[in-house]
């Protein structure tokens, strides 16, 4: 098997991994009524950065779109545990869209 290959299969299970671990955590939070307000959010948050953690000591493609909606999720968390309200529903979505267009903006100034 090529090494590209072999990358893009870990990728693959690297994918699956992070999403079992983000309905088991769902499934759990779910469950456990009594979780305070805030720890589902930073859960959620953890997961997707132990990921990209993971992605980085594994030597395989990050995306720092999903680095960035981990801190989302833990900043959110963060808020609710400490009574800061902050509208990060917003916040993520312009976010998310300078991060498209620059993305966008500067590949097209490699190409």
């Amino acid at each position: 098997m090529s090494t590209e290959m072999a990358r893009s299969a870990l990728c693959r299970k690297l994918d699956a991994i992070g999403w079992g671990a983000f309905f088991c955590w769902m499934g759990l939070s779910m469950l456990i009524k009594s979780f305070p307000p805030g720890v589902t959010t930073i859960g959620i948050g953890v997961i997707i950065l132990a990921e990209a953690v993971a992605r980085v000591i594994l030597k395989v493609s990050v995306n720092g779109f999903w680095i960035l909606l981990g801190f989302i999720f833990v900043a959110a968390g963060l808020g609710e545990i400490f009574a800061i309200n902050l509208p990060m529903l917003p916040i993520a979505f312009i976010i998310a869209g300078v991060l498209l267009i620059v993305r966008q903006t500067t590949k097209a100034k490699k190409e």
